[in-house]
C-alpha cells in the first residue's frame, strides 16, 4: 500500500524563535516568531499531520539548546513530531522519545559516532533516522558548519548497515533559496538506499510538491516558503 506524501511544516529554534536560514548560514536568519509554539499550533491548524523541529543552536553546539520549546511543542500539538539538532548523546534520545517525540533524526552523530548510532537503532527502531546534508557529493555536519570527508552515499549506505531505515535528505545549496529542489540529486539518493526519503531543501511551489511525490519520496520538509507566504499549506497538503 502506498503510503499517503507527507508535506511537513519545518519550525527552525534559534535562540527560542522561530527562524529561517539561507543554505545553513547562521548569519543570515530570518526571524518569523518568538513564539514557536504559537507557530506549530498554526501549521497544525492548517492541516499538518506533522513537524518537523530543528534545534539550530543544538546543530551548532552540539548541545541542546532550545529543549523546553521543543517539550512544549511535544506536549501541545496534536501530531507527531520529529526532532533533529544537536542530538548527540543516548540519553538525550531516551528522553526526546520518552517525552513522546515520534522520531529523532540524527546527523553528526551519523558520521562521529557510528556505535550510539548502532546502538539507538537496535533500541528504538523506526523511530531513529539519520539526516543526510549534502553539500555536493559530501554530507555536512555540526549544523553544516563543516563538510566531511565522506560522501553522502557512503554514509547512507553505512547507516543502512547500522539499522537505519529512514532518512532526510537535504541539498545544501537549495535550502532557503526558493529555486525548487534539486529532483536528479534527490532520486539519485533514493535509488541508492532503497528506503524511505524524506526530501528537504527549497521546495517552494506545488509542482515542486508533485514531482517529488512522482519520484516515489515518502515527503517533504517545508520552510520558507509557507513563512513567506508563497506556498499555502492547505493547498499542498
Amino acid at each position: 500500500m502506498q503510503v499517503k506524501f507527507e508535506v511537513i511544516p519545518a519550525i527552525d529554534l534559534l535562540q527560542g524563535k522561530c527562524v529561517r536560514l539561507k543554505q545553513g548560514n547562521y548569519g543570515s536568519e530570518t526571524i518569523y516568531s518568538a513564539e514557536p509554539l504559537e507557530v506549530a499550533k498554526r501549521w497544525v491548524d492548517a492541516g499538518a499531520k506533522r513537524l518537523h523541529v530543528v534545534d539550530l543552536d543544538g546543530a551548532k553546539t552540539g548541545i541542546a539548546a532550545n529543549i523546553e520549546i521543543i517539550k512544549a511543542i511535544i506536549k501541545e500539538v496534536s501530531v507527531p513530531i520529529q526532532i533533529g539538532g544537536g542530538v548527540r548523546n543516548f540519553n538525550l534520545i531516551s528522553d526526546l522519545l520518552k517525552f513522546g517525540a515520534d522520531r529523532v533524526i540524527l546527523g553528526t552523530t551519523a558520521i562521529k559516532n557510528p556505535n550510539l548510532l548502532g546502538n539507538v537503532c537496535e533500541k528504538f527502531g523506526e523511530k531513529i533516522a539519520v539526516a543526510i546534508d549534502a553539500k555536493g557529493n559530501f554530507a555536512a555536519v555540526e549544523g553544516w558548519m563543516y563538510v566531511s570527508k565522506k560522501d553522502t552515499l557512503t554514509l547512507a549506505k553505512e547507516a543502512i548497515g547500522l539499522g537505519v531505515k529512514r532518512f532526510v535528505f537535504t541539498d545544501i545549496s537549495r535550502d532557503g533559496m526558493l529555486e525548487g529542489p534539486n529532483i536528479d540529486s534527490i532520486k539519485k539518493f533514493m535509488d541508492a538506499v532503497k528506503v524511505p526519503v524524506i526530501a528537504s531543501g527549497g521546495v517552494s511551489t506545488k509542482e515542486d510538491v508533485e514531482k517529488l511525490k512522482e519520484i516515489g519520496a515518502e515527503g517533504c520538509v517545508v520552510g520558507k516558503a509557507l513563512y513567506d507566504g508563497k506556498l499555502k499549506l492547505e493547498e499542498i497538503i
